[in-house]
């Protein structure tokens, strides 16, 4: 139960690290877009530097996905050798996972 319980709080940990990540990346993106029009500079100025941030948030993303395929795949380990991991409190609410036509829109759906 003990190493279940921790290993649950450090994938939440890690997972609400990514997404402030994420979250600081997009305010990265959006402050440079807005420091670009207010010094009236050419969209062209500073947009191989854009594309770039714009890959590594698509990383994260991706980042993103796979830990929430692991939390997943983590879940159903501890399920079936009987490993107790629920927390304690307060839970993060989980959507439903639909039937969709792409194997990876499943993921996002479950790291949303």
């Amino acid at each position: 139960m003990n190493v279940g319980v921790k290993v649950a709080r450090q994938v939440r940990t890690a997972e609400h690290a990514i997404d402030q990540a994420m979250i600081e990346v997009c305010k990265l993106i959006q402050t440079a877009l807005e420091g670009r029009l207010e010094a009236r500079l050419a969209a062209e100025v500073g947009q191989a530097a854009l594309e770039d941030i714009v890959t590594g948030l698509n990383r994260l993303a991706t980042v993103r996905a796979a830990v929430a395929a692991g939390h997943a795949g983590l879940s159903t380990v501890a399920d079936n050798h009987a490993i107790g991991w629920r927390l304690d409190g307060m839970s993060e609410n989980k959507s439903i996972p639909q039937a969709s036509s792409t194997a990876s829109s499943g993921v996002l759906h479950l790291a949303a």
